[in-house]
């Protein structure tokens, strides 16, 4: 992703948020996989910045280093813009960030999307890793019943991401002033076959490293791939998904 294109998204996401008569955008940042936490930076910015860790409280709360955060920075506060453009520049290219424009205020936000990244299967919990942005938009077409997705677009205008072409993507919201939100959200429940799906993400994710693309784009091949591990689950296939004949 461009220097360019990273301030047409920023400017993007404050004409929505203008136009929703809202100040400031809400920022997810994956933390995986990074050297340096953003936790001790984010103490020490002034004036201070509304913050929270999806991991805080949770099972992974011993791994906080690498949880997500969300923050609430505002466009008019220089500072809150000046971390702004350094989030987007230093984490181009990679799949670790995402905007919202959500009217909800900070706390509630933040339960909500801890609540996201916890699902129940069977006797057990795991991470929804949705705020990685090769994840979400499969989540959304391929895993998530039509409650599950609600259960994100309740709480936005919009949500961002950039793509695997480093496009910044849009996905409208569906939060109105008449939705009713629990202030204690519960976790979600998905069954053997949304699991499975889930494994075709990351099964799709590998393939498309080592399929050659041809012609297309880095978002279509990753969509072909996709579609083939699908096929692949649907038949029962165990093997290399580089040997799959249909």
């Amino acid at each position: 992703m461009t220097t360019d294109t990273g301030t047409a998204w920023i400017k993007q996401a404050e004409a929505l948020c203008t136009a929703t008569a809202q100040d400031y955008v809400d920022v997810l940042v994956d933390q995986a996989g990074t050297e340096q936490p953003l936790q001790n930076a984010l103490r020490q910015l002034s004036p201070a910045i509304r913050w929270f860790a999806l991991f805080d409280d949770t099972p992974e709360a011993g791994t906080t280093e690498y949880s997500p955060i969300l923050m609430r920075l505002y466009f008019p506060v220089s500072n809150h813009r000046g971390w702004l453009e350094q989030l987007v520049e230093h984490f181009a290219g990679t799949p670790r960030l995402t905007l919202l424009v959500s009217p909800l205020s900070f706390d509630l936000l933040s339960r909500h999307l801890q609540a996201l990244s916890q699902v129940h299967w069977e006797e057990q919990t795991g991470l929804l890793r949705y705020y990685d942005n090769r994840i979400f938009a499969p989540l959304f077409d391929h895993v998530l019943t039509p409650e599950q997705r609600a259960a994100f677009t309740d709480i936005a205008l919009f949500w961002s991401w950039r793509n695997r072409d480093g496009d910044p993507t849009w996905k409208a919201g569906t939060w109105t002033p008449e939705c009713v939100l629990a202030d204690e959200p519960d976790m979600s429940r998905v069954d053997d076959a949304q699991v499975e799906l889930m494994g075709c993400i990351s099964d799709a994710e590998g393939l498309r490293k080592e399929l050659p693309a041809l012609d297309m784009t880095r978002e279509a091949h990753f969509a072909h791939c996709m579609a083939l591990a699908i096929r692949a689950n649907e038949a029962g296939y165990l093997g290399s998904l580089l040997d799959f004949k249909e």
